[in-house]
C-alpha cells in the first residue's frame, strides 16, 4: 500500500511534527533531537511500530511530505 500524508501538525512552536498518514497511522518527528532517535512510528492503534521495513516506508511519506511542502 502506498503511504502518503494525509495531515501534519506543528507542536511546540516546530519543536515536534505530526504526520498522520493515510492509512491512520502516524510519525513524530523531533528536529532538534539526533538522526537516531529523531522519529516515532504509531499505527492506527496507537501503538509503537518497530518492524523497520514499516518504519521506513513511514518515513518515506513522511520525507516525500517534507520535499513537496518545503519544510526546513
Amino acid at each position: 500500500m502506498y503511504l502518503c500524508v494525509s495531515g501534519c501538525e506543528h507542536r511546540d512552536n516546530g519543536a515536534e511534527r505530526v504526520y498522520l498518514l493515510n492509512d491512520g497511522s502516524s510519525v513524530v518527528e523531533h528536529p532538534g533531537l539526533p538522526t537516531v532517535s529523531r522519529w516515532q512510528f504509531w499505527d492506527n492503534h496507537n501503538h509503537r511500530i518497530f518492524k523497520k521495513s514499516v518504519q521506513s516506508a513511514m518515513k518515506q511519506a513522511a520525507e516525500r511530505h517534507k520535499k513537496r511542502w518545503k519544510y526546513v
